[in-house]
């Protein structure tokens, strides 16, 4: 908390400086709250949700997440600062080093290399994927495994250059995979694209490759991540992506792999109604990204949301969500073990950006 403090009281002194200088108008601050309340079938052990950092307190009335942000945006040079508190970043960050620990969302500052193209360095969202790890900007109230499982974060350089209307590419040089701090000597790298083929039709394309080791055995992996976003009609908005990740770990040459498949689906019925519903399968018997509580995860999940947004900067979802494990990796006070169904409201509010 007195880190925050700190931060604020910082962040005051340099918006005063900037008011000074009469550079003011370029400065913007945000906020963003998320509140929930999530009931598991399954009853988990201590109130603590499995295979989710968001949404994950049973029987809770919780803040998911919420943030403070300021930013710059001049002709040349950007920057942005964004200090947050809640469940996600204790469950997200909590590995980070003490200096970082659950403090950061984002922090980056930005210089103009061309019109089209900009260079960023510090820490910033994940350069592939098609959810947000913001719930007013999905289609559902919780993120799917596949957001779950692969980087909300990470550290480093970022280029992202936009040739035409039509298509964006960005490339990556990190310090890992989802991590602030390094640990390790080696860098990793990535890239993403994505093209408008068609009025209908959007296709993208992102990678990560990386030592993912903290010792001297080396953990090299890669990750492989399409979306195809697709509008039929006005109202109507699906998107099916496909994760593909392997990873090669040198002390006994094994390999291992995960996949992850899903489909998402959404229909907008007015301007403040609209309705959503998802479907995934997620299979990882190397236990390389989700580790099941008993073995190998073979795991299907079926969510079915409703959302009101009474504005544009408000999201009001309820949602409904069903796990099938056959493996029975599910451990709680009632069920058998092969699933879960979950019950979750939750009201997020964003001012500014």
């Amino acid at each position: 908390m007195a880190k925050t403090i700190y931060l604020i009281f910082i962040a005051l002194i340099f918006s005063k400086f900037c008011n000074a200088q009469d550079t003011l108008s370029k400065i913007e601050f945000g906020a963003y709250l998320d509140g929930y309340f999530t009931y598991d079938f399954s009853k988990p052990t201590n109130h603590q949700r499995q295979y989710t950092t968001q949404y994950d307190q049973h029987n809770t009335f919780a803040i998911n997440h919420a943030w403070i942000s300021g930013s710059y945006k001049g002709e040349s040079v950007r920057s942005v600062i964004a200090l947050q508190l809640g469940s996600f970043p204790l469950r997200n960050q909590g590995g980070e080093p003490e200096v970082y620990q659950q403090l950061i969302y984002k922090a980056y500052a930005g210089l103009r290399i061309t019109k089209n193209s900009w260079l960023d360095f510090g820490v910033f969202e994940g350069h592939f994927g098609y959810e947000s790890a913001l719930s007013i900007d999905r289609a559902l109230l919780s993120p799917a495994l596949s957001t779950e499982y692969t980087p909300y974060y990470q550290t480093g350089i970022r280029y992202g250059h936009e040739l035409g209307d039509k298509t964006k590419i960005t490339f990556v040089l990190l310090n890992g995979w989802q991590s602030i701090a390094e640990t390790n000597d080696q860098k990793s790298f990535g890239m993403a694209i994505s093209h408008q083929l068609m009025p209908w039709l959007n296709l993208s394309y992102g990678n990560y490759f990386g030592n993912e080791s903290t010792d001297s055995n080396d953990q090299n992996r890669s990750h492989h991540n399409f979306v195809a976003q697709i509008n039929p009609i006005e109202k109507l908005e699906l998107a099916i992506q496909a994760d593909f990740t392997n990873q090669k770990n040198a002390v006994d040459d094994q390999e291992l792999q995960t996949s992850m498949f899903t489909f998402v689906s959404s229909y907008r019925f007015t301007d403040k109604w609209s309705i959503a519903g998802r479907y995934e399968n997620a299979s990882d018997k190397d236990g390389l990204l989700i580790e099941g509580v008993v073995g190998p995860i073979k795991m299907s999940v079926v969510s079915l949301a409703l959302n009101y947004s009474p504005a544009e900067n408000t999201s009001l979802k309820m949602e409904v969500k069903t796990y099938k494990d056959e493996l029975r990796n599910f451990v709680g006070d009632k069920g058998s073990g092969t699933g879960a169904f979950v019950l979750s409201g939750g009201l997020a509010h964003r001012l500014g950006q």
